[in-house]
Parts: C-alpha cells; structure tokens; sequence
C-alpha cells in the first residue's frame, strides 16, 4: 500500500468516526426533543380536558385554548433550548436538568401568562398554570423512557470518553476524585503525561497511559474520544491550548480544561472580560452574615419540631438500648465545634459501657491508618441494637438537642474529637469554620467508607462552597444513604 493510500485511509477513518459520533448525537437529541414533546402535549391535553367548554364569555373561541395545546410542545422545546437542555456537551447530566426545567417553566409561563392576559382569557390562564407544571413533572420521566429506550436500542452517548493531559501526580488526583458512581457520563479511557515522569509514577497509575503532549490529537482521535480535558500544567499555555483547541475542532472533539482552584463550586465563580482577557473572579466563602444567621434560626425552629415529633420514638429507643445492655442510653462526649469550642455531643449509646478501655486492645484492627480517624468495619463493641441504630442512622437523633442547643447544625463537617484536632494541619482546621453537622457531605457519600484525605476533601468543600441550596440537596441525599446503609459501620 502506498504512502498516499494509507494517508486517505487515516483521514477517512477520522471523518468516518466524526461522522458516526455526530450522527449518534443527534439521533440521541431528537430522541430527547420527542421526549420533551410528549411530555409537553400531555401535559396540555390534561390542562385542556379540565375546561372543555373552551370559554369564558359568549364571544370568546375555543379556537385559542385549541391553539395553545398544538404549540405547547413547540413553546416547551424552545424553552427549554433557551436553558441549553439540549447541549451535546451537557445533555447527560441530570443533576442539571431539575435546574433547567424550572427555567425553562419560569420562561414560558411569564410568556404565556402575559398572552392570556393580553386576550383576556381566564380559561387560557388556568389552562397555562395546569399545564406548565405537568410538563415540566413529565418531562424528566420522559427523558427517562427515551435513554432507556435507546440503551436498549445500543445506543448510548450520554458517557463521553475523555482523554486526561497534564502531570502524573494531576492525572492521578482527577481520577481519584471524578468517581463512576458520582459521574457516570464521564469516563476516562487513557492519559497523555506531560512533562518529565518517574516509572514508578507511571506504573502507579491506574489509568491507561496513551503518550505525551505531542500525541494528544492522534490518541485521541484513534480512541474515539469525545473531549480532551487539560490538567494544570505549565507546560500547556494560551498559544498551545489555542493550537491544541483548534486541532481538536477538526477533529470533532471538546477541549475542556481544569482550573488551578479544585473544590470551587460553580456558583462561586464569575467570569469577567478585561481587554479580551477571561477574568475569572471567585466569590468568598459564606462564613458569617444574615443568610447565616437566618438559616440557624431556621435549623433550630425545625430541630425543635423534630424533637417534638419524634420524642415517642426516642423514648422508645432509649429504653431498648438500656434494658437490652448495661449502661445509660445515652452516650455523651465531647466534640470540638464552631472555631474550636468544645461541646457535649449526645448519641444513643450503641455500644458496651466500657467501650472507650476497651479500645486500646484493638487498636490493630483500626483501618483508618490513613489519618486520625478509627473506625472497625465489624467492632465487636457495637451492641446488637446499636448495629441496628448505626445502620439506620437512629442513634444521631439526640442530637437534635445539640442543633437547638446551637452547638451543631443539621448539615455541616462530621464533629471530630479533641484528639484529632490536635492532629489537624493548618489546612484540615478550615473545617472548623463552621458548625459540625448531623449529617454532611462526608454522610452522602460513604460515611465510614471513605478515606481520611476524602473525607477532609469533602469537608472543605462543603465549608468553602456553602449555601441553603447546598444544605437542601444534602438533606435530600441523606434519606437516600439512609435507606441504604451505605458505608455506615
């Protein structure tokens, strides 16, 4: 074969892999915007059917109410593409598509509320105010249906394969941190190491290595990838990312890129433009100030109710732990808080009354030798009802006392002990910033199976990007982890 022919062999497999790729995209977008219709039309057909007299005065069509249901889906859709919901780039992540769909129902209700008005229609009115929010309701179940259909159908391009660029030590940090089970449309498929690497750096690596700067677009390209995300590195500046974005748009492919600044939430950060510059400003953590003092008025409020509530059961569970094994029902012991103040933490004790002597003689069985933390998958002080409170989160309840004491806060870092403060670098005291919490980002995400250097990541995290709506999303992720027990021992 001549050099000739193998040159238009490469480029027609690269435009055969472009095409396939595209064509699989929109196939999977068109399948969405049906979706999206359906869920658009039924919801006006609903609406529709609660006034079938289709007027409110003598002189007044029906041809309207008629009119809106047909363009309904026409309306939903481009509502909902003005939210960039069908953004090939963004359409697999459903933990943004609740956000769209609420604007997007924001959009068009203003819309065609003002529409209604304008024809002084009441029963056009109601009929907007019904059918807006079921097609916004359908719309995910949908969008649900359509994926499963098209998985089944051998069609799935919601994960994208992404190629890593940059250092080894940055290459293993991002993999370790973008986990499957909390990115699942991501999935790493190999690396390109930039700049000088140790072999043990290399062979440590739990990520394929495909090459080094200079084969980005070529590895690429044969592993069918559609981004490429660079790592900080020095090595990559503005000429090259510039030269590398282009290379890869022929191509077809993404180029995204990490910040230096990790753990910054998305809603810190806005994006100003000097002279042609990007500048991008990062907003100051939320440690003080009347949000703040609302929401512990509010977290107490709800804490008191809960106790109210709840006080049956507590009494319930405090006399089975103390007829059941020797020693009080409550455990109490302090914990560090708000800017290290100690306070008196209360559990329902779940495990022997000399559980804190006995430690010492299990020491070599801790596996959380990676930090301050000892935790023993099957302890053998727990209790048979304390295993039972742990797994179902049960023995946390009293402290509700603490939330309305003030000391603790409904969300927030796990509340450590004296001990392990005294061990706590510069760094890790940040997540005394705040007031510990019942439940946090640390309870979501595997509790005691997380690492020390993951649970400290997820602590930060949570002190640097705090707002109400973050607290809101972690109160509604913990009843999942509860329901399923998930790391908790």
């Amino acid at each position: 074969m001549t050099v000739l022919n193998v040159l238009t062999s490469e480029r027609r497999t690269s435009q055969d892999v472009r095409t396939g790729r595209y064509e699989r995209t929109r196939v999977y977008l068109r399948t969405l915007l049906f979706a999206d219709a359906v869920a658009a039309l039924v919801g006006a057909l609903v609406a529709y059917a609660l006034h079938p007299d289709g007027s409110d005065s003598a002189n007044f069509s029906i041809l309207p109410l008629r009119l809106a249901v047909v363009l309904m889906p026409v309306f939903w859709a481009l509502a909902l593409w003005l939210q960039r919901a069908y953004d090939r780039r963004r359409v697999g992540m459903d933990a943004e598509l609740y956000r769209k769909v609420l604007g997007a129902s924001g959009l068009l209700a203003a819309g065609l509320a003002a529409s209604a008005l304008l024809v002084d229609s009441m029963s056009l009115f109601r009929q907007v105010i019904v059918a807006i929010p079921l097609a916004a309701a359908l719309t995910p179940i949908a969008r649900t249906a359509a994926r499963a259909g098209l998985s089944r159908a051998g069609l799935n391009v919601e994960q994208r394969k992404v190629l890593l660029v940059g250092h080894a030590r940055s290459v293993a940090g991002f993999a370790a941190q973008v986990r499957p089970n909390r990115a699942p449309w991501l999935r790493i498929v190999g690396a390109c190491l930039v700049g000088p690497t140790e072999p043990e750096e290399e062979e440590n690596l739990a990520i394929s290595v495909q090459g080094d700067l200079s084969s980005v677009i070529e590895t690429a390209t044969a592993m069918e990838c559609d981004a490429v995300v660079v790592l900080n590195c020095p090595e990559v500046d503005g000429p090259a990312l510039r030269e590398l974005s282009w290379r890869l748009h022929d191509q077809g492919i993404d180029l995204a890129m990490v910040p230096v600044l990790v753990g910054v939430a998305a809603e810190r950060i806005l994006v100003d433009n000097v002279d042609g510059l990007p500048l991008m400003h990062i907003r100051a953590p939320i440690l003080a100030g009347p949000v703040r003092a609302v929401m512990e008025g509010i977290e107490r409020a709800i804490a008191a109710v809960a106790l109210l509530l709840l006080s049956p059961l507590m009494l319930a569970l405090a006399v089975t732990v103390r007829v059941t094994s020797a020693g009080p029902a409550f455990f109490r012991q302090v914990r560090v808080g708000l800017n290290g103040a100690e306070f008196v933490c209360l559990k329902f004790r779940t495990m022997v009354a000399d559980a804190e002597r006995l430690r010492e003689q299990l020491e070599h069985l801790n596996e959380k030798s990676d930090g301050v933390l000892f935790k023993i998958r099957r302890d053998p002080r727990i209790t048979k009802v304390g295993r039972i409170l742990r797994k179902c989160s049960l023995d946390e309840l009293p402290q509700l006392i603490n939330v309305l004491r003030g000391e603790m806060s409904l969300v927030g870092p796990r509340p450590p002990l004296p001990e392990e403060v005294a061990q706590y670098t510069e760094e890790v005291r940040h997540r005394l910033a705040v007031k510990p919490g019942i439940t946090g980002l640390w309870q979501v995400s595997g509790r005691s199976m997380l690492s020390w250097d993951e649970s400290v990541r997820l602590d930060l995290s949570y002190v640097e990007n705090w707002s109400p709506q973050l607290d809101a999303k972690i109160l509604l992720r913990t009843t999942s982890a509860v329901v399923r027990g998930t790391g908790a021992f």
